[in-house]
């Protein structure tokens, strides 16, 4: 009889009403806290594949800097990046310039334009004005 009065006096312990509340209460902070950790691991993996993107960026900007430095360690890569940046030559050399820009307003040394009369008569009337 002890038995089953003891086993009764559990069963009133266990579903009791507070019992269940504090058992409700630890059962929500669980989940709560689960539910904020999985945030921050979606975040965590978030910003690694973005670090991950970056350090392939870098390391690709890296290899062409690699090479960048390879070439003008060369002689012809020094003398080719003086050429680009200052417009110089060697001496003996010539220089051609190439003029995309057509128009009267571009004058060539040594190439006159020598047009028909009509086409004189209207440059001189129009210098003229």
């Amino acid at each position: 009889m002890r038995e089953f009065q003891e086993k009764r006096k559990f069963k009133k312990i266990v579903y009791s009403a507070r019992l269940q509340v504090i058992l409700g209460i630890v059962f929500f902070a669980l989940v709560f806290s689960a539910v904020k950790l999985y945030k921050k691991s979606r975040i965590g993996v978030q910003k690694f594949q973005e670090i991950k993107e970056e350090m392939a960026g870098l390391e690709k900007r890296n290899a062409e800097l690699a090479v960048e430095a390879a070439r003008l360690e060369s002689e012809s890569g020094q003398e080719g990046e003086i050429r680009k940046r200052f417009d110089v030559a060697k001496p003996g050399e010539k220089i051609l310039v190439i003029v995309d820009k057509i128009g009267d307003d571009v004058k060539i040394n040594g190439a006159e334009n020598k047009g028909g009369f009509f086409s004189r008569t209207w440059r001189w009337m129009k210098n003229w004005f």
